[in-house]
This record gives C-alpha cells, structure tokens and sequence, in this order.
C-alpha cells in the first residue's frame, strides 16, 4: 500500500500525526494536528507542522519520550521528540529499535550505576567507563536473520527507558546519531 498513518503520543494526551512508509518502515514525513479518514484509512491532513532541523537540540532533561503507532497494526514503539526542533529525533522506526540492540551492549558504568550502550569494550557510547561484563540485552543477528548460538534477551525497546533514573539519556541520543 505504500503509506499508512503514524500517531505520536506525547504523555499529557497529545497527539500527532505522520505518514508511515511500508517500504522503508519508517515515519516519513513532519507532524500534523489533524487527520480524516476516507475509505477506512486514516491520512494525515491539513498543512504539516514547521520543524526546526538546523536548531541547537533542546537540553536533555527538556526532550519529550513519545510513543509511536502506525496503522494498520498499531505496531508500537518509543521515541523520543525536541520541543526546539519540533520534530522526532528517532528512532523513527521500531526496526531501527532492534538493528541498536543487534549492534550495542548494555552495561552498568563504574560511576553512579547508570546504564550505558557500548561498542567499544570499557566504554558507553558517551565515553564513560563501563564494567566489562555486559548485561543480558545484545542478540546477535546475521546477515540471514537472527542466530542463536545461545538463548538470546527478548526483543527490548531500548527508548522505553528514556525515563529509567539508571539510563544514560546520553548514550540514546548518540546512538540515534550514529549511522546503522
């Protein structure tokens, strides 16, 4: 079909609305106030909301964690939205959620206990040390799909924790940056 209709939900109730790709599995598209549905699917309308891409990223503690849902499955996952840009920063997709746990660890810094996504052995993606043994989150996948040499965590949605006291927001911001 093409395209399908995305909701962003903020926590005070608000919601958004965007266009959904079925071909790159991704919201495409910038955010709307309203929508109408014809022929039994809904569609994004009126004029898109302006986004701001070239402004400074809002502070940390002033990004809004959101969650995202798209017909026709309500296929849902968490992102995370800057109230200076006015756009989602990502992830944009829940396929993307799964390539950062394909590709990152997940492990407790020596300082605070926080939680860190790594790559590199002894460090978080924001350069905090990080103890050597991580914690059960990475499932390994191949170029044919997932492998299992071993039982493997669940699925997670890393972005789920944006608000987990023990979460390095840091390092989920990095890895948003960071090319697949």
């Amino acid at each position: 079909m093409g395209t399908w209709m995305a909701t962003i939900r903020f926590p005070d109730g608000t919601e958004r609305y965007a266009r959904y790709s079925t071909v790159v599995a991704a919201v495409v598209s910038n955010l709307y106030t309203t929508f109408h549905v014809e022929h039994h699917r809904a569609e994004p309308t009126g004029e898109p909301l302006p986004t701001f891409p070239a402004r400074p990223r809002a502070p940390i503690d002033e990004l809004i964690p959101v969650v995202i849902s798209h017909a026709p499955d309500d296929n849902h996952w968490y992102a995370v939205y800057c109230p200076r840009r006015c756009m989602v920063l990502g992830p944009t997709s829940p396929h993307r959620c799964w390539r950062i746990q394909a590709t990152s660890d997940l492990a407790h810094g020596t300082v605070h206990r926080l939680r860190h996504l790594s790559r590199l052995r002894g460090r978080g993606l924001c350069g905090a040390p990080v103890l050597d043994a991580p914690l059960p989150y990475r499932r390994y996948e191949s170029w044919w799909g997932e492998e299992e040499p071993e039982p493997q965590p669940a699925r997670t949605d890393i972005f789920a924790e944006w608000t987990s006291p023990d979460m390095c927001r840091e390092c989920l911001l990095l890895v948003l940056d960071q090319a697949e």
